[in-house]
């Protein structure tokens, strides 16, 4: 799920024809798992299971949705389970992964892809699971009355998921907030989003800042205060200064689990009375919430990591 760092070799432009075999996968994208499959929660999160004809996720063992085009990668994440909400179908349809891809990377490809500094964007299948995630947690939650909506998105990394969470929310008079604390990538992030999405930060739908989400529960004017949160990054367990973020009935979608090893897509909810619901729903493998030091020291040994991540995933499965 760990994206190899690509040969200093020939590339591709982002929608051109392809010049060299892409970057060796750990699997599908961020995301890792049992091969085995993966078990359906209460709210029906992807079951299918690919087979030697229908290739899946080697972590995760959700069916690859990997497509030649926007409108196809699109398509077949619905098929596949992984959009089964409306609204998070129409903002996955309205945002275009390959304005976020580096130029030596797939777009449609149902894989993470390196940006560099220690980071990735996840694979569309995980991708595309998180925002369903937050759709129905937002459309169970029902009118807001007069209050607009507001969602955080904490690792903002190429800006693809902050811009889908803010196509998700604009919907509804929503808006986003979003941090990245690797300078040049929050840059970046701004540039790839003003692209094709100006309008997101124009309306006031979208902010995104170089920032560590780790002191944000500090500002007493973020905490308790979003309906919504995405975590583009893993944490051990729910800590209390990720959860403090929330309104009570609000959700967080994270990666919970150890550093370099398999870890679950869970979803947090805050119950009225501040209760915390914990749901597992998909295998990932994500990098760790850490400094911005500390992550760019791994970006510069990554295939180190890659190959941990892979040993360590072989542990578990072993122990199966």
């Amino acid at each position: 799920l760990l994206a190899r760092s690509p040969p200093a070799a020939e590339s591709r432009s982002r929608r051109g024809p392809r010049t060299r075999a892409p970057p060796r996968q750990m699997g599908g994208g961020m995301s890792g798992g049992s091969p085995a499959g993966v078990a359906s929660d209460d709210e029906g999160s992807p079951a299918a299971v690919g087979s030697p004809e229908v290739p899946s996720c080697r972590f995760c063992g959700v069916v690859l949705s990997c497509s030649d085009s926007h409108p196809g990668l699109c398509a077949n994440l619905r098929r596949h389970g992984m959009l089964r909400s409306e609204a998070a179908f129409a903002a996955y349809s309205a945002v275009d992964r390959a304005d976020f891809a580096p130029a030596d990377g797939d777009p449609y490809a149902d894989a993470a892809l390196l940006l560099g500094a220690g980071s990735q964007i996840s694979a569309p299948h995980v991708h595309a699971n998180a925002l369903d995630l937050l759709a129905v947690a937002l459309e169970a939650a029902g009118d807001a009355g007069v209050r607009r909506r507001r969602a955080l998105d904490l690792g903002a990394g190429s800006g693809l998921m902050s811009a889908l969470i803010a196509r998700l929310m604009a919907a509804q008079g929503g808006s986003v907030l979003a941090f990245e604390h690797i300078e040049e990538l929050a840059q970046r992030a701004r540039e790839n989003i003003s692209r094709r999405h100006g309008d997101l930060f124009d309306a006031g739908a979208l902010e995104l800042f170089a920032d560590d989400m780790r002191t944000l529960a500090s500002r007493p004017d973020l905490v308790g205060a979003f309906d919504l949160v995405h975590c583009g990054a893993a944490l051990a367990d729910a800590d209390p200064w990720f959860v403090d973020l929330l309104r009570p009935g609000g959700r967080a979608v994270v990666p919970l689990g150890p550093t370099d090893a398999p870890q679950w897509l869970c979803s947090v909810d805050k119950l009225q009375d501040g209760t915390i619901e914990v749901k597992r729903h998909i295998r990932v493998l994500y990098v760790p919430v850490i400094s911005a030091s500390a992550q760019r020291a791994r970006g510069d040994c990554w295939d180190e990591v890659v190959d941990r991540c892979v040993e360590n995933s072989r542990a578990l499965h072993r122990s199966h």
